[in-house]
């Protein structure tokens, strides 16, 4: 009876529709931390001047982002939420924010190296550097996909499913290239000190994490559907 309820007056209630749109003005977020972080590692024209910019930026995005996470988890001490499914909304929750805090972290240490140059050889930096854009350029594709697919939750099962599946194939495309990357990383050992061989791994992961994040996001949205009798 509650699904055919669910179905006539529409497929969400206000809590549960009301966390979507909170969380979709996370990943929202996250989509502008993608793009900055994107201009940052493409070697933007004014150098450490536009990085502060960009970091800066970024750093406030992440705050944002943390004022709406706290809003959510008083939503959900509140019972707007079934409690059945208050876990798998927290963790949606926590897994779009961690975009948010891995295009932060990515910045930070970006930034740091930027004014204190490690001794790395050149060539090899620029092919790392063109590697991670294309890891951030594909959890860019992922999250605007989310976004999708938050605007769609509950009314056509169909096309969630086809969109939660482009998402992961995206996250095994990165997968592929984090591994190509972390292959080259450890076979150039011998040209790399120390502090940047930890900086490209480091980096490296980070970025990659970015993409697990969508996909885990998407897999809930997709548990919650299902949870909620889609």
């Amino acid at each position: 009876m509650n699904q055919v309820i669910r179905r006539v007056k529409g497929f969400f209630q206000l809590g549960e529709r009301d966390a979507f749109t909170r969380i979709d003005e996370l990943a929202s977020l996250g989509e502008e931390s993608l793009h900055l972080l994107i201009k940052i590692l493409t070697n933007s024209p004014n150098g450490l001047s536009d990085i502060e910019t960009c970091t800066n930026r970024i750093s406030l995005l992440e705050k944002q982002g943390d004022k709406i996470v706290q809003s959510l988890e008083e939503m959900f001490g509140k019972g707007s939420i079934s409690a059945i499914l208050m876990r798998e909304f927290e963790r949606l929750s926590d897994s779009v924010d961690g975009v948010l805090d891995r295009a932060h972290a990515l910045s930070r240490q970006i930034r740091r190296v930027t004014k204190r140059p490690l001794r790395e050889a050149k060539d090899f930096d620029a092919i790392i550097r063109k590697d991670q854009v294309r890891l951030i350029e594909i959890g860019l594709v992922q999250l605007q996909g989310l976004r999708k697919l938050f605007h769609v939750a509950g009314s056509d099962m169909k096309q969630s499913l086809e969109l939660a599946k482009q998402i992961e194939l995206f996250e095994e495309q990165g997968d592929d290239i984090k591994d190509n990357m972390l292959d080259e990383i450890y076979g150039s050992w011998e040209v790399l000190d120390y502090a940047s061989f930890h900086n490209y791994i480091e980096t490296t992961i980070e970025a990659d994490d970015i993409l697990d994040r969508c996909e885990d996001a998407s897999d809930l949205v997709i548990v919650i559907m299902k949870g909620l009798g889609a």
